[in-house]
């Protein structure tokens, strides 16, 4: 279904917006009011200019997926065939970026419904209906909420079904939701990590047809690990503070196929069943890094809810458990249980849950950011309600999420478009105003990192613009830098007087270390520090090529924790500059793997860095099908989202509110022993240097590294003893000013 010059599948017949049904026809819509065709094909690389290489396209189209037919009101499309039973495949997406639309719409076939919902193009669902026809057309109606789109419709009778699926169906969805077969013939899967061989299987777990057992959530679980013999049959046992969130898991081992699988749990003390969230690791097929191609791993990475699963013989699947506890939640040792149910059985597993009587404290001066492609930027172009409501939503569930994982701060940018004859500028002050609103709703913390529109200024006067990293950049007139000075002065003026949060002018993103790039950089920055702000730069210090550069850094921000402390603080104290870092290590630069690294940076590793600021890049990111990791230039990395745009989180990103808490455990001690310090009380004050012991122990066992990814790290089990050393010490210290 598309445009009259599209292409079609073999066997498929061509239907255009204009083919309104009639008897003659046999096929067609019954009204043609709304409709229109796209068509997109993605069969080559395609050329990006920035960065000058020929890349993959955003995803690869085939004769089905490069064209649709779309409607804004409801409709259906009709089809004769001889009376019967008939089962139906109908394909709804769109390779247009579309990033603007959110479907959401219905299509029903008889007294059969299924909703659709996503947002954008690039992407496509895939629905199955079952329908007898008598004497009257097959209808398959579309309902809109938005906008409704459709690729194809396949119907066949039960003496087909086999034939169609392995020549049509099978096809199609590989082509579809992975790649061509000509594409996919070039990529290799790399092999899992050993484990081991399997233990010992009890009789009782042959006849239920499944082992169960738990490994520390910072260790991957792959879909073949297998499980040591101490792994088997767990308990669980936690402790936490009143407010926080803990994870705990279990794995399912199948020695079967499984159907109707479920897991349930009751309230754990004083946290209400409804209160502690339950997901399933979906394992997906991701690069080693963003950019590989033609490798690939099966990794485990987004947490999903579920409601009832079925399970393949010797195919792991890991349970993901968060308990939220209440604010007020008394402190005590509290058990409850897990049920797991299936077709072969039932398994329960005990957990222990220990609540500190302590609630944990926020250093102020340390700030958890994060870059952010901020869904108000589509509203604008959005042309139905619905979708404009969509991203609202979205974005308000988005900014509860990151406060939810410890962040309370995100990158904005100010748009605008070079001075006009008159030397104005035209921002949207507006959508400004509406983004640091929901910051103030969520308690975001400033300073804000503010893009601006370097570029826009730099190809008025070069009549091109630069490539990524500073690619190509000349050297420009001195009325670049006098512009650019007035854009800042123009956007300072305005945040002073709504009375926002300070921007840190962020005029250009991970410049090079070429001699153009530095000596553009110097101007630059030398044009935002001359309306009076503070500058913040995306490069590594400790290379010398920036040396230039530092009489017009305010903030550095480093990939790395680079420098190292020592010359932070000598930095910090001898001139107004700060140090943050973006640790893509363990956030857009790898296959979701590193999540143990990616606890490590957020917790110990931040405080025996020196940096202010951890600000990774990004909260989520994606470049064709937001599920398929191998379509286009990069990977898709990071927090995903369900149909209705719920934030879907993957385990690196539970990962970073555990290190958060770490560090919350950190300088909860500090403060309790400064507070000792000045006690009266002889007991407290010894409480306190006892504790200052521990937590120099704790330091001193720190392997400090620039960036903690897989190596060098604490083990799991290391890094929770840690946690517990911190807590039995505020424990201490508690009890002691308490005397």
């Amino acid at each position: 279904m598309g445009t009259a010059g599209s292409a079609v599948w073999e066997g498929f017949t061509r239907i255009t917006p204009a083919d309104v049904f009639s008897v003659e026809a046999g096929a067609g819509w019954q009204s043609a009011a709304g409709l229109k065709a796209q068509a997109r094909a993605y069969t080559d690389l395609v050329e990006n200019r920035s960065r000058g290489t020929n890349e993959p396209p955003p995803i690869w189209t085939n004769p089905i997926t490069e064209d649709c037919v779309l409607g804004d009101r409801g409709n259906a499309f009709l089809l004769r065939a001889p009376p019967g039973n008939y089962e139906l495949y109908v394909v709804c997406g769109t390779s247009e970026a579309m990033r603007s639309q959110f479907f959401d719409f219905t299509v029903q076939v008889g007294a059969q419904q299924q909703r659709v919902q996503f947002e954008g193009g690039y992407q496509f669902r895939s629905l199955r209906f079952r329908a007898r026809v008598t004497n009257e057309p097959l209808t398959i109606t579309f309902s809109p909420r938005s906008k409704w789109v459709v690729n194809a419709i396949l119907a066949w009778t039960a003496t087909d079904a086999a034939r169609v699926q392995k020549e049509i169906i099978a096809p199609f969805e590989e082509w579809t939701f992975r790649m061509p077969p000509a594409e996919w013939a070039k990529w290799q899967e790399e092999p899992e990590p050993a484990s081991g061989p399997m233990p010992p299987v009890s009789e009782a777990d042959r006849q239920r047809g499944f082992v169960l057992y738990s490994r520390p959530y910072l260790e991957c679980v792959y879909p073949h690990t297998k499980p040591r013999a101490e792994d088997l049959n767990p308990s669980l046992r936690l402790f936490a503070t009143p407010g926080e969130s803990e994870p705990m898991n279990f794995v399912v081992h199948p020695l079967r196929d499984l159907t109707g699988v479920k897991v349930t749990v009751r309230a754990v003390g004083p946290v209400p069943a409804d209160r502690i969230d339950i997901r399933h690791v979906r394992f997906i097929q991701a690069r080693p890094n963003y950019t590989v191609r033609f490798r690939y791993r099966v990794v485990p990475d987004i947490l999903e809810h579920f409601d009832a699963l079925d399970l393949k013989a010797g195919e792991n699947a890991r349970f993901w458990l968060t308990a939220h506890l209440p604010d007020d939640a008394p402190a005590g040792t509290y058990s409850g249980k897990i049920t797991f149910t299936c077709s072969g059985g039932t398994a329960q597993v005990p957990v222990t849950l220990r609540i500190l009587p302590f609630k944990l404290r926020d250093d102020p001066g340390k700030l958890f950011g994060i870059y952010y492609r901020h869904p108000y930027d589509l509203i604008a172009g959005a042309d139905d309600e619905v979708s404009r409501e969509y991203f609202r939503r979205k974005a308000d569930l988005e900014h509860a999420d990151m406060v939810a994982h410890g962040t309370r701060n995100a990158v904005l940018s100010s748009g605008g478009a070079p001075a006009d004859a008159q030397g104005n500028f035209k921002f949207n002050w507006e959508l400004l105003a509406e983004k640091i609103a929901l910051w103030r709703k969520h308690g975001f913390q400033g300073p804000i990192v503010m893009g601006i529109g370097t570029d826009g200024v730099y190809g008025k006067y070069m009549g091109e613009r630069y490539g990524s990293h500073l690619r190509g950049v000349k050297d420009p007139p001195a009325e670049f830098g006098r512009e650019l000075t007035a854009m800042v002065k123009a956007i300072e003026t305005e945040r002073q007087k709504r009375g926002w949060p300070e921007f840190l002018y962020y005029p250009v993103d991970e410049p090079g270390t070429e001699a153009a790039a530095v000596n553009f950089m110097v101007k630059v920055l030398q044009a935002c520090r001359a309306a009076g702000v503070r500058t913040y730069l995306t490069a590594d210090p400790t290379h010398e090529q920036f040396d230039p550069l530092r009489p017009y850094v305010d903030v550095w921000c480093t990939q790395p924790f680079a420098p190292d402390r020592e010359t932070i603080l000598a930095d910090t104290k001898a001139r107004r500059v700060e140090y943050w870092c973006y640790p893509n290590h363990v956030n857009g630069e790898n296959d979701h793997t590193p999540v143990a690294g990616a606890r490590m940076t957020y917790g110990f590793g931040f405080w025996r860095s020196g940096f202010r600021t951890l600000i990774p890049w990004i909260y989520s990111a994606s470049t064709g099908d937001p599920l398929n990791y191998l379509d286009g230039y990069t990977m898709d990395f990071f927090n995903r989202r369900e149909p209705d745009g719920t934030p879907l989180p993957v385990a690196m990103w539970e990962a970073y509110r555990e290190g958060y808490d770490d560090y919350r455990y950190i300088y909860t001690l500090e403060q309790m022993i400064a507070e000792a310090k000045q006690s009266a009380k002889g007991g407290a004050r010894s409480a306190a240097l006892a504790a200052e012991r521990e937590l120099n122990f704790v330091w001193n066992a720190i392997r400090v590294q620039p960036k903690y990814k897989h190596d060098g790290l604490w083990s799991p089990e290391e890094l929770d003893v840690y946690r517990w050393l911190v807590a039995r010490q505020i424990l201490a210290v508690r009890e002691a000013l308490a005397k």
